[in-house]
C-alpha cells in the first residue's frame, strides 16, 4: 500500500507540474499578443503605419494588430474554458494530501496510526481521482 501512496504522489505531482507549465504558457502568450497589439496599434497611431506608405501599409498594420489581438483572446479563452487554474489549484491540494500521508507513514509510531492513514488515503483517491488515475 506504501508503493501505492508513493506511485499516486508522484502521479498527482506530475500533473501539478503538467498543468503549471499550461498555466504558464497561456498566460504568456495572452500577455504577449495583448503586448505586441497595444504597442503596435499605439506606434502605428502616434507615428503611421510601420510597414510602408498608403493603404496597403495600413492594412497590413492593421491586420497584424488584429492577428494578435485575436490570440490575445482565443488564449485567454481557452484558459478560462478549460479551467486550467481551478485544475491546478486541486491538483495541488491533492499532492499536498498525498504528501502529508506519505510523511505520517514514514514516521509511524503504532501500528493503530496506519489503519487511520490508509483511509485518509482511500478519501484522497475518492475525492481526487482525475490526478492520480
Amino acid at each position: 500500500m506504501i508503493d501505492q501512496i508513493k506511485q499516486s504522489l508522484q502521479k498527482a505531482e506530475d500533473r501539478v507540474s503538467a498543468l503549471r507549465k499550461t498555466n504558464s504558457r497561456y498566460i504568456v502568450i495572452s500577455l504577449v499578443a495583448s503586448v505586441l497589439a497595444t504597442f503596435l496599434a499605439g506606434s502605428t497611431a502616434f507615428l503611421g503605419p510601420l510597414a510602408g506608405q498608403g493603404p496597403p501599409a495600413w492594412k497590413w498594420t492593421c491586420g497584424i494588430t488584429a492577428i494578435f489581438t485575436a490570440t490575445a483572446t482565443i488564449f485567454t479563452g481557452l484558459h478560462k474554458q478549460l479551467s486550467i487554474p481551478e485544475k491546478l489549484s486541486r491538483a495541488t491540494e491533492c499532492a499536498g494530501k498525498l504528501r502529508a500521508i506519505d510523511f505520517s507513514l514514514q514516521n509511524l509510531k503504532n501500528e493503530s496510526e496506519k489503519d487511520d492513514l490508509l483511509q485518509e488515503y482511500r478519501k484522497v483517491i475518492e475525492v481526487y481521482s482525475e490526478y492520480v488515475v
